[in-house]
């Protein structure tokens, strides 16, 4: 049989080309329901962006936003390299790569300029980033109201991760990566732009090696379409080998792959590497749109592309895998999930350079809006308890157990003391992370390891496990309470009155 090329395919349904916007001079004047069908979508994707301005000009919160702002603080002014970098804790002794630093030292920079409040604006400009790409990959595929619907929906799959963290950018280049790939299965066009994207990912998250997976699953279905000659094929995987092949030029080097396989292998320590529920909302999101795909296919009459079939199961995969990934899933399946609610649409309107204008001056008012809010709303952490001076006063270096969650708005704020534990994974070894998950969870052998760090004062969450056994068990004191931890200092003969 021969292979049939790009221009030799027949039209599908699929593919048809938008219906153009009809010339508004004779125009029959629209009726006051017409009008309100055309400018309803962009008034919900409008208040879609304030609704993330919103999001993001409240107090940072995050725990993880501020190990990565710590974090940065040392890649700028603390003397940490790329190749070398330190650790924040004598507790954590692992020789660790750096994954996400550029980031990180954004985020440490926005700071240093603007207080907090340029680091909330920094999460609210991804946000708003990803709103406006989502909105673009959907519109390809479907009209306004279609896509709109599909956009409001992929933002709330992923919700969870709509924080100031890196993986943020990750969302918005899984995006990209799926719908050009996808696009590519339609025009054959090689994107050499790919590459360099891949190389600014490899900086910015741990999350690229999900681009390549993409290219490569993408790669096998356009080759099992055969809408591509052979030679052009080679081209699309050259795109993908030299994709890959940056990763390794980035300044942390080949090293950035064996710290993601170091990641992967750690998952069972941290929840959100566990298999999601889809009972929680943001899950049942993503299952709105796997229904969206599920009625299309039920309903056409012509088979799916390799490609296309080939993307949504590896997305299925990614909600399936951990509960972080079915973000990743979400943005996959927006390309995917336009077209199929399109079909119960008449047709599809072509985007125009008003719709275009009106979207980004939207995006662009949003963002000129948080900046004038943040820094009457976010430029502060949340409120010090009382007693947060005496911990201020302690000599530098003094051993503090504290609860791993809290660890990383801790080490931001406490810079001077060696708290035992935060959620960084990286910078500990196996062993370490044990050791921080038995003390945490107060599981067998949780004690001895507590009395080996030496720990001088515990800021532990209120009413955790772990405060609530040194109290019953090894006599600790609670001394301040507090909203965020609690503050406890163990018995006068610590550590020889130890259980055990």
């Amino acid at each position: 049989m021969t292979a049939m090329t790009v221009d030799s395919l027949p039209a599908s349904a699929d593919d048809a080309p938008a219906t153009p916007r009809a010339p508004e001079a004779g125009a029959p004047q629209r009726s006051p329901f017409t009008l309100l069908l055309t400018v309803a979508p962009y008034i919900v994707l409008l208040g879609t962006f304030g609704f993330l301005v919103k999001r993001a000009a409240k107090t940072i919160t995050n725990n993880d936003t501020y190990f990565h702002l710590r974090f940065g603080e040392e890649f700028l002014h603390g003397g940490w390299s790329l190749q070398h970098p330190g650790s924040v804790t004598t507790f954590g002794t692992n020789d660790w790569v750096p994954t996400q630093w550029l980031p990180q030292v954004v985020m440490a920079q926005m700071e240093d300029w603007f207080g907090l409040a340029g680091v909330a604006w920094l999460a609210g400009s991804l946000f708003i980033l990803l709103a406006v790409t989502l909105w673009f990959v959907a519109r390809r595929y479907a009209g306004p109201i279609p896509a709109v619907a599909v956009v409001v929906v992929a933002l709330l799959a992923a919700s969870p991760g709509l924080s100031m963290r890196p993986q943020v950018v990750s969302y918005v280049f899984v995006a990209l990566t799926t719908a050009a790939w996808f696009r590519t299965s339609h025009d054959g066009k090689v994107r050499w732009w790919l590459v360099p994207l891949t190389w600014v990912w490899a900086t910015a998250h741990g999350m690229w090696p999900i681009g390549l997976v993409i290219g490569a699953v993408a790669l096998v279905g356009i080759a099992l379409d055969r809408v591509v000659p052979r030679r052009i094929w080679l081209r699309h995987l050259l795109v993908l080998v030299l994709s890959a092949a940056a990763t390794a030029l980035t300044p942390v080097g080949p090293k950035l792959w064996s710290a993601v396989l170091l990641v992967n292998s750690r998952g069972t320590y941290f929840s959100e590497w566990q298999p999601a529920h889809f009972t929680k909302p943001y899950a049942v999101a993503f299952l709105v749109l796997a229904c969206a795909l599920l009625l299309r296919m039920m309903r056409r009459t012509t088979p799916a592309s390799w490609t296309e079939a080939l993307l949504v199961l590896l997305a299925g995969g990614w909600a399936l895998y951990t509960a972080r990934t079915v973000m990743v899933a979400a943005v996959m399946l927006v390309p995917f999930a336009a077209k199929a609610v399109q079909e119960l649409a008449r047709r599809r309107v072509a985007v125009s350079r008003r719709e275009v204008g009106v979207v980004l001056a939207g995006a662009a008012l949003s963002l000129v809006t948080l900046a004038l809010v943040v820094p009457q709303t976010a430029d502060e952490p949340p409120p010090d308890a009382d007693w947060y001076a005496e911990l201020d006063a302690l000599p530098a270096g003094t051993v503090v157990l504290n609860d791993w969650t809290k660890g990383g708005y801790l080490m931001w704020r406490f810079p001077g003391l060696d708290l035992v534990s935060n959620g960084y994974g990286d910078i500990f070894t196996d062993q370490e992370l044990e050791r921080n998950f038995r003390m945490d969870a107060t599981q067998p052998g949780w004690l001895r390891y507590v009395r080996q760090t030496g720990a001088e004062y515990a800021l532990l969450a209120p009413g955790s496990y772990l405060e609530a056994e040194l109290m019953d068990i090894a006599d600790w004191r609670l001394v301040h309470r507090g909203d965020f931890v609690d503050l406890l200092v163990p018995p006068d003969d610590w550590p020889d009155s130890a259980p055990g």
